[in-house]
């Protein structure tokens, strides 16, 4: 069964934008949470530069490249779902280790949700992508 290739590449933007909305979110309000430990602000600041600077114009670069039909696009998208797949397995170990998920319902449910986005959405983009390149 072919992958949709317009869902991909509408996922990917989608994905990149919700990573754009959480890092204003992170900086207007969790960063001024002083209920926030000092663990969690050092551990989330860590994460702005590779999210905003590869994965998010990743995201875009490789949508745009797979409406266009283009083999970087398909590429990249494989490329930048290995981050997120990595970025997600992390983010679960540190809020395992931490209790994150059982800190407060708002924050449990936000980090399942960016969580379980990141290792469904990362396989799901390079199953896609290998698709249209004829791996798979």
């Amino acid at each position: 069964m072919a992958f949709n290739q317009a869902l991909l590449a509408i996922l990917e933007i989608v994905f990149a934008f919700g990573l754009i909305g959480f890092w204003i979110y992170f900086f207007l309000v969790e960063n001024k949470n002083p209920q926030k430990s000092k663990e969690y602000l050092s551990y989330e600041r860590s994460f702005p530069v590779p999210d905003l600077i590869w994965l998010t114009p990743g995201l875009i670069v490789s949508a745009v490249g797979v409406l266009l039909h283009q083999a970087f696009g398909y590429i990249l998208t494989i490329a930048v779902s290995g981050g997120l797949i990595f970025l997600g397995l992390v983010d679960i170990s540190f809020n395992f280790q931490n209790k994150q998920y059982t800190s407060n319902i708002g924050d449990s449910i936000m980090n399942i949700f960016i969580n379980l986005a990141c290792i469904t959405l990362g396989p799901i983009f390079i199953i896609g992508a290998a698709q249209y390149i004829g791996v798979l």
